[in-house]
């Protein structure tokens, strides 16, 4: 009795899992790789703030080298993020771009500093009239505990091979020359910046570089000095990728599986702080101490 009792419960769980297995591929493939035949548009979410190139260029190259996608959706809801990542996706773009697949960028809420970098390269910018965007600049933020050491009764030593080795130090105020050095070093990436959206959107160097003062703008603004080109919502993005891949009809939507609930869990309260701290024009932030970030 006890044994037939034990075989009708894994009967019974083995149910349950093939079910849950199959919804979930379902859902997976529904969402992400449409069985039906036809033109499709494909769908990326760039949200929060850029750390990590690899998710974003990895589901571009997908979309990118299927034939049944016909155009490129970026949906954008970032305040921005690190240098590195911001540009790497900027050229994985640019290579979608001079392929001859349309690809858009919609913003959100906000799309700014790395992410407006990142949709400066499409061949389409849509912004909702509010959205926030530009903000076309690099920022260091060094923190200095030397009284506060001295306070507690800690002193550092610091031994190193080249003057500007520790350069922007907590321990110890900076020097002239490492200001200076430092300085250089933002100039350089701001000047990058400036170059790849003026060479993303067809803008004048000389003209685009008294926007990139770190200042935000909201979409209506922005299409007034050309760093948007129409004001809409993600239904309008897609219309106009609907428009520019020359699709007739109603194209299917390739999206790909977003977070895990834990994953969002663990980075929503982070994002949060760091997207509304982005939103506000005065109020600028840096992820790490001697992190150069766009902005």
């Amino acid at each position: 009795m006890v044994r037939k009792i034990f075989r009708a419960f894994l009967v019974i769980l083995t149910v349950l899992v093939v079910i849950f297995v199959l919804g979930r591929g379902a859902a997976f493939f529904s969402r992400s790789m449409p069985l039906v035949g036809g033109a499709e548009i494909g769908v990326v979410r760039i949200s929060g703030v850029i750390l990590s190139s690899r998710k974003p260029i990895r589901q571009i190259r997908s979309l990118a080298k299927d034939p049944r996608i016909k155009a490129i959706i970026l949906r954008i809801n970032s305040p921005g993020g690190a240098v590195v990542p911001s540009q790497d996706i900027y050229e994985e773009v640019l290579k979608v771009r001079k392929k001859g697949k349309p690809i858009i960028a919609s913003i959100g809420t906000v799309g700014a500093s790395g992410a407006y970098y990142i949709a400066s390269a499409c061949d389409r910018i849509v912004a909702s009239s509010g959205s926030l965007t530009g903000s076309i600049g690099v920022i260091m933020e060094l923190a200095e505990f030397q009284d506060l050491m001295k306070k507690i009764g800690i002193q550092s030593e610091v031994m190193k091979s080249g003057a500007l080795k520790d350069a922007g130090s907590p321990f110890r105020p900076m020097t002239p020359e490492e200001k200076a050095y430092l300085q250089s070093v933002l100039d350089e990436m701001h000047q990058q910046f400036i170059s790849d959206v003026a060479k993303g959107r067809h803008i004048p160097v000389q003209v685009l570089r008294p926007l990139a003062d770190g200042r935000v703008f909201t979409g209506r603004s922005a299409i007034s000095n050309h760093l948007v080109d129409q004001l809409g919502d993600y239904q309008d993005a897609v219309a106009e990728a609907t428009k520019l891949a020359h699709i007739t009809g109603s194209p299917v939507i390739r999206t790909f599986p977003e977070k895990s609930f834990l994953d969002k869990m663990l980075s929503s309260q982070i994002n949060n702080m760091l997207e509304s701290v982005a939103q506000q024009p005065a109020g600028f932030w840096s992820i790490l101490p001697g992190h150069a970030i766009l902005r």
